[in-house]
């Protein structure tokens, strides 16, 4: 065979070298712009096997408690005892393709479980706490959860689903943030802490501040509730929009380590995948319990007293959807 001119060599020579470089530069992009702005993408497969809802519940409608956790001196993840900061409770209708969203005040004033002590219900999880356990935290979260079914008329809670805020600002970056417009601007303790009123992206720790932002009025907790039902919903229109309940499977998978659940992998499987393709935004509704402030030492504490009759009608309603 004769050799090839010494000019056509060094053309396919340059051809190929610029074609490893190419690629190798194309590689080297695609996983930084994964890492930057997609992280999830890092650990997306196929979970196209996952088993329907049917199959992973035996009810037609499941109730799922959601806990805000905060440490007051560190935010990483169970290390210390938490107050509950937010507490929803989830109702979902498989057959109904819906769900029923209620929020009960973290200032609301009840008995606590396995006391005789009334104070707020965010403390709960605190006077649970058994230090001495095997698994500290496991005490706080059945006393929250007991102290929740007492004030819900004892309608069953199958399920809860636990995170610290250090867990919650992991879990929004590693989404690539949500697009939302604070309404105001929110002034915090620092710079960090705080939000530009207008439309934007909010990462982790912006969603954090939303999410927690109070007024200087210590009995703002209701319009802080609604603040954070809004974002939640704003965040399920987002993350369907963007296709992004797709990820939530193999980000659950990454920082699993960040939640506290009862829930087996195959359950969160199913409830992301019926968000994603069955659950739409106007099948989405949302209650509050109410009640009136009180305060035992001149407007110092507040507590919230909840209205037990009006409250009545607020859980009927919410559990028939």
């Amino acid at each position: 065979m004769d050799r090839l001119p010494q000019k056509a060599r060094f053309y396919i020579a340059l051809t190929i070298t610029t074609g490893i470089v190419v690629l190798s530069f194309s590689i080297i992009f695609y996983g930084v712009y994964q890492v930057y702005f997609a992280p999830a993408s890092l650990f997306r497969g196929d979970f196209g096997n996952v088993s329907s809802v049917e199959e992973e519940f035996g009810q037609r409608v499941v109730k799922v408690a959601i806990l805000g956790l905060h440490n007051r001196n560190e935010d990483n993840t169970f290390g210390d005892v938490y107050f509950v900061d937010t507490i929803l409770v989830v109702s979902i209708d498989f057959d109904r393709n819906s769900l029923a969203l209620l929020a009960i005040p973290r200032d609301s004033y009840v008995t606590l479980a396995g006391s005789d002590t009334k104070d707020r219900i965010r403390q709960s999880y605190s006077y649970g706490y058994d230090a001495e356990a095997a698994d500290p935290h496991a005490a706080g979260l059945q006393a929250t959860l007991a102290t929740l079914g007492s004030i819900l008329d004892d309608v069953k809670i199958h399920y809860y689903i636990a995170m610290d805020l250090q867990g919650l600002r992991e879990l929004i970056d590693s989404m690539g943030g949500v697009y939302y417009t604070v309404e105001e601007d929110l002034i915090g303790f620092t710079p960090r802490e705080s939000l530009k009123a207008g439309p934007q992206q909010l990462d982790g720790q912006g969603y954090v501040n939303y999410l927690t932002y109070r007024e200087e009025d210590t009995r703002d907790d209701l319009n802080r509730m609604k603040r954070q039902k809004d974002l939640l919903l704003a965040t399920f229109v987002y993350f369907k929009e963007m296709g992004l309940f797709s990820y939530v499977i193999p980000t659950y998978t990454a920082y699993r380590e960040y939640i506290r659940t009862d829930l087996s992998f195959n359950q969160v499987a199913a409830l992301a995948l019926f968000a994603g393709e069955r659950l739409e935004s106007d099948a989405i509704k949302d209650y509050s319990l109410t009640g009136e402030y009180f305060s035992p030492d001149q407007g110092k504490t507040f507590y919230l007293v909840l209205d037990v009759e009006a409250n009545k009608k607020i859980i009927e309603r919410w559990t028939g959807q």
